[in-house]
């Protein structure tokens, strides 16, 4: 019984080994699809795509199939098969469905996949992905669906917002750059990036309505320089809120060293909160988003003013005691003194009255 029980198990075990064996992705890829253009994209425009897939031996069979599908109208799809490197069907399949019979080869085999359409209308003010590729292949391993990344469809009726909002946009960050820089911070490069977002934004105005695919691709430069004067803004402030923050730190252990113990318990807590906040911001940065511009301005004006007050307690504690009461001290000497010069007076007066009565 126990014999059987271990013959059962192992051939159990070859049954498992035997599903996995075969197990495959239903296609791989190494890059993502090329479109053309890139950026972003208006109603009416061609856009082409391109896309390169590998189809694993034995990963699809005949019943199943390689499904093309796009958001684009007037979709023309042209599919070419090649195995080691020699196309199979130098025509290409124009049709949105492949099928697993046309896959089913003994040996790996690549698709190479076109797609040409025209934006749509109805997709205006959304992103949308032009090329879908999707596999009925049930297979865990690997990739049974992939989209391309998505674009942005402007409407061109928001053409005229679209340009303001971008130079509202950089009126915005140069006010800020202006105020870090009456901090003492560099923003040379920051001012440069918006100047050159500003020639982008012109461009776009200048093109207008006339070529709305130009002026498109004017206000999209245009944000993204935009975006990278943001970061490096944000970068320029992060930093010297670090500078500011470890300075504060060196004035805060002198201040202990001198007993000024409540001066340097303020700065220490001031510390702690600006760390906390710098720590969110620096790691949104890194991430390689754009820290909040509130909370960033406000981190950057609080530690040079925190700075300024550290400063203060640092050169009042250099002052001796003696002579910061010392004006107490005269001031007391000069009461008592105007006090003994009134009383000698009245005596003297009284002494005097005293002499005219007798």
């Amino acid at each position: 019984m126990k014999i059987m029980r271990k013959i059962i198990g192992i051939l159990a075990v070859l049954l498992l080994c035997t599903a996995f064996v075969g197990a495959g992705s239903a296609f791989t890829y190494t890059n993502d699809a090329v479109v053309t253009p890139a950026g972003s994209l208006t109603p009416g425009q061609t856009v082409t795509a391109t896309m390169k897939i590998t189809i694993a031996k034995d990963s699809v069979t005949a019943s199943d199939y390689i499904l093309l599908s796009t958001p684009l109208t007037s979709a023309k799809w042209t599919t070419v098969i090649y195995k080691g490197g020699i196309p199979v069907n130098a025509n290409g399949i124009h049709a949105a469905k492949i099928y697993g019979f046309d896959l089913d080869y003994a040996a790996d085999v690549t698709l190479q996949i076109t797609l040409e359409g025209v934006v749509p209308s109805a997709q205006k003010g959304k992103q949308i992905s032009v090329m879908s590729i999707s596999a009925t292949s049930k297979e865990t391993n690997g990739y049974t669906s992939y989209s391309s990344k998505k674009q942005m469809v402007y409407n061109p009726n928001n053409l005229a917002s679209d340009i303001s909002a971008s130079k509202k946009a950089a009126d915005t960050l140069e006010a800020r750059a202006t105020t870090y820089s009456g901090y003492g911070i560099d923003t040379t490069t920051v001012i440069s990036t918006i100047a050159q977002a500003r020639t982008k934004i012109t461009a776009a105005e200048t093109v207008g309505s006339s070529s709305v695919v130009t002026a498109y691709a004017n206000i999209e430069a245009a944000d993204s320089l935009l975006t990278k004067a943001e970061r490096d803004l944000d970068l320029s402030g992060l930093k010297a809120v670090n500078t500011n923050i470890g300075k504060i730190k060196s004035i805060t252990s002198t201040l202990y060293s001198k007993n000024w113990d409540s001066e340097a318990q303020y700065l220490e807590t001031k510390t702690m909160n600006m760390e906390n906040i710098y720590t969110s911001l620096a790691a949104t940065y890194n991430s390689g988003g754009v820290p909040d511009a509130a909370k960033t301005d406000a981190l950057v004006a609080d530690s040079f003013k925190t700075l300024d007050k550290a400063n203060e307690y640092l050169e009042d504690s250099k002052v001796p005691v003696i002579l910061k009461i010392l004006p107490f001290i005269l001031g007391g000497v000069a009461v008592v003194a105007a006090v003994v010069g009134i009383v000698f007076l009245i005596r003297r007066r009284r002494a005097n009255s005293w002499d005219e009565l007798g």
